[in-house]
């Protein structure tokens, strides 16, 4: 971790990543609760999609040693160098929105199909009856 910086660059940057992490925690606490009114599938969907957007990390255009938040990433390299230098956290954010939305649409439905069985068997179930 010792670069150009130093070590007290080193020490920076896991506190600044502490210090996001916890404030995207408390975001995302309050956004889960709040996203539970919208019904399971479509809750699923967004908390997915918001815990890619806080934690995608990508590498900074100016060729950074170490990753950071893709939407930051995107954002200061669009704000700095204009829209096309945003492309590397933008691809980053797209790619991992996308995957991330491809497996929790199927785990949910996984466990959807998995829960709807086993009620099926419970009720269809010749012991039960006896």
């Amino acid at each position: 971790m010792e670069g150009k910086h130093g070590m007290a660059g080193g020490s920076n940057y896991f506190l600044i990543w502490i210090i996001y992490l916890a404030s995207s925690a408390v975001f995302f606490a309050v956004f889960w609760k709040f996203s539970g009114l919208l019904g399971r599938l479509p809750a699923w969907l967004l908390r997915t999609i918001m815990a890619t957007l806080i934690l995608t990390p990508a590498w900074p255009r100016g060729g950074g040693e170490v990753p950071a938040p893709a939407l930051m990433v995107a954002a200061l390299d669009g704000i700095g160098s204009g829209p096309e230098a945003a492309a590397g956290g933008l691809a980053a954010l797209a790619i991992g929105i996308g995957l991330a939305t491809i497996l929790s649409t199927g785990l949910f439905l996984a466990l959807k199909l998995r829960r709807g069985q086993s009620k099926w068997h419970s009720r269809h179930d010749w012991r039960a009856k006896w």
